[in-house]
């Protein structure tokens, strides 16, 4: 078996939003979460990895021009310095630095600095593309198609399942569709620690004892297949799971300028 290491794992503040519990899980209550958006940088032999790039430019501008109105029901708290290329740029690094781009999905908290890295190769599941660029109806605030047009011509590998992506058990793309047709988490095999990072295949924490989807998912079923996926990940032991949105995870992992390793 393929025993590769990446070498640190650096999580990137980003913006802030806020919604109700009962929108972020079938059976929530009415309590508002504030949920961090991060993105997430490996550094690995073959390269700077990037987990998802967060919020678009210009929605630490005018956040309602470039979003609509999801803007407000998001409660959106965003400012230039959180901007991906920013937060690469305290880190010592630019955006041609990033050989890789990951992407957990192409909703607008996790696609929107996309544009920022054209000489990147970026890595997505199948289905997810033309899912973001005509989902169905009830969803397609959530998907914003400027973030998308720049990439057209940018160098898209398209996965149909879990992927090594170095072939040495590293870095591992989890197919974990439901919240979108292409979702994905990333396992990130550390020196010291494996670390499950999960897009929003999981939203909250609390999701991990009921399995329970939201209502925004694609195909709720397989929503709740993936979230037991991932938590059978964990019961074993395997990896703990970095809950992207949760406030919890955000306090209690190391993010930047502190790496993980």
């Amino acid at each position: 078996m393929a025993d590769g290491k990446a070498i640190r794992l650096i999580a990137m503040p980003g913006a802030m939003l806020s919604m109700k519990e009962g929108e972020l899980m079938d059976g929530g209550s009415d309590r508002m979460i504030d949920l961090p958006c991060p993105c997430y940088l490996i550094e690995h032999p073959k390269g700077l990895v990037l987990f998802d790039t967060g919020c678009n430019p210009q929605v630490a501008v005018d956040p309602v021009g470039y979003w609509g109105k999801i803007a407000d029901h998001l409660h959106v708290r965003f400012s230039p310095d959180l901007v991906v290329d920013a937060q690469l740029k305290h880190l010592g690094y630019q955006p041609d630095d990033v050989k890789y781009v990951v992407v957990s999905h192409l909703h607008l908290d996790h696609s929107g600095g996309l544009a920022l890295f054209p000489n990147a190769q970026f890595v997505i599941m199948k289905d997810e593309l033309p899912y973001a660029y005509w989902p169905d109806r009830h969803v397609r605030a959530g998907f914003i198609l400027n973030d998308l047009l720049p990439t057209r011509r940018f160098d898209w590998k398209e996965q149909t399942g879990d992927t090594d992506l170095f072939g040495d058990g590293s870095l591992q793309m989890l197919k974990t569709a439901g919240h979108t047709r292409g979702e994905c988490s990333l396992f990130v095999r550390l020196r010291h620690r494996p670390v499950v990072l999960t897009g929003d295949t999981i939203h909250i924490r609390a999701q991990l004892e009921t399995l329970a989807p939201m209502s925004a998912d694609w195909d709720k079923a397989r929503a709740s297949e993936s979230i037991a996926r991932l938590k059978r990940i964990q019961d074993l032991g395997e990896a703990k799971l970095w809950i992207s949105h949760d406030p919890e995870d955000w306090a209690e992992f190391p993010h930047s300028p502190t790496a993980i390793e």
